[in-house]
């Protein structure tokens, strides 16, 4: 999570999204986690469940091409990115994995 909170105003790019979305996950997952007290692998599935049924209303309101975004849902390929984008995202980071390392300088 970034230190520095980012605001809905400084969405300006994919980064900057996906670190928005990344805290306001982690803030709702902590206080439903604190005020519920449901064990926390409960909790996951129901932030799981909240972005498939988010996924499903607006791939339904997309369905009859009236959005000038022009997205056409593919709900076998989208629903598969999504459960590829959640097993990469939560598996842990190998340490000889080059998209992880640090820079140690220049060649």
């Amino acid at each position: 999570m970034s230190a520095q909170p980012v605001k809905v105003s400084d969405i300006t790019d994919e980064s900057s999204a996906q670190t928005y979305l990344d805290q306001m996950i982690m803030t709702t997952f902590c206080r439903v986690l604190d005020t519920s007290r449901l064990p926390p692998s409960l909790v996951m599935r129901l932030i799981a469940t909240a972005l498939g049924t988010t996924y499903r209303e607006v791939a339904s309101a997309h369905l009859d091409g009236q959005c000038p975004c022009g997205w056409c849902p593919l709900p076998t390929i989208d629903i598969e990115a999504l459960r590829s984008s959640l097993e990469e995202a939560a598996a842990p980071k190998r340490i000889d994995d080059l998209h992880s390392m640090v820079v140690a300088g220049r060649a």
